[in-house]
């Protein structure tokens, strides 16, 4: 089914555009809207509610679980990004900084995670696990699912991100999949490699400095967070209304800009607006 939904996407690529949104909820305001429904809709495998794995925290997971195999049975293709709660704060949350109620959770270990028999490699990996057995639960019901971890994974504000070394979290990214993938036999994933609208250890590094930069000292940085090719089936990126970094409104604007970075990036893939404020402009 994974195989079958990547040689679709590759049939189409190029010559139509599939219309996605995230939740089941806005499909239906749209069908409202329009008559019709997306293409593509996204699911959350994070509970959002803390602490993790607590008694409010499942049940989100469940749920998303369930509404991803019953838009399968729809005939509608499944997507899901993956709001990690920090592995190390089970009262945090994806963000690095404050992000609405919560408090700050602060940067996660990543240099430390990459090595194996360390604290944060076995609080990543344990959480990893848990996480896994709902992933199972849509392999063993034989929905594929555009898989999308990690997401805006050069931006800065997600604990994911090492800002200073960023070959730490392209190295996690190849160690969460070979757990995935060769370990737990998950092949119901098709990998979405997803950099975000700006790359926050990039503006962070000029600042320092002092220096104006470049486009291409950008796309430098950005190809350091890329696990490989073999890492990921697709590659896309998140762009929203944000002038300091030359992008327009999105009903103005193609993001030209977007698409030559995620190109020189990510070369050979398949390439996708993953998160837009609005559906961009088709010309």
């Amino acid at each position: 089914e994974a195989r079958t939904v990547l040689k679709y996407l590759e049939g189409v690529y190029g010559n139509k555009t599939l219309a996605a949104v995230s939740g089941a909820d806005n499909a239906g305001f749209v069908h409202e809207a329009s008559g019709r429904l997306p293409a593509i809709v996204s699911f959350d495998l994070c509970g959002w509610n803390s602490p993790t794995w607590g008694k409010t925290y499942t049940p989100v997971v469940e749920g998303a679980i369930e509404s991803a195999k019953d838009w399968w049975g729809r005939g509608g293709i499944v997507a899901m990004q993956f709001h990690w709660k920090n592995p190390s704060k089970p009262d945090g949350s994806a963000w690095v900084g404050k992000h609405g109620s919560g408090p700050p959770s602060g940067p996660f270990d990543m240099a430390g995670a990459t090595q194996k028999g360390s604290p944060a490699n076995a609080q990543f990996m344990g959480d990893l696990a848990k996480h896994a057995d709902y992933l199972q639960r849509l392999a063993d019901a034989r929905v594929p699912v555009l898989w999308r971890p990690f997401h805006e994974i050069d931006g800065g504000w997600f604990w994911w991100t090492d800002t200073q070394t960023p070959e730490n979290t392209a190295a996690m990214w190849r160690m969460m999949f070979d757990y995935l993938v060769k370990e737990r036999k998950l092949h119901n994933l098709v990998w979405v490699f997803n950099p975000g609208v700006a790359a926050g250890g990039y503006k962070k590094m000029l600042r320092e400095t002092k220096k104006e930069g470049s486009l291409a000292d950008e796309i430098a940085f950005r190809k350091r967070y890329y696990p490989g090719p073999q890492y990921c089936d697709l590659a896309g990126i998140d762009i929203y209304p944000n002038k300091s970094e030359d992008y327009g409104e999105p009903t103005e604007d193609s993001f030209p800009k977007a698409w030559q970075i995620m190109q020189q990036v990510a070369p050979g893939k398949m390439l996708a607006m993953c998160e837009s404020s609005f559906v961009i402009n088709p010309e």
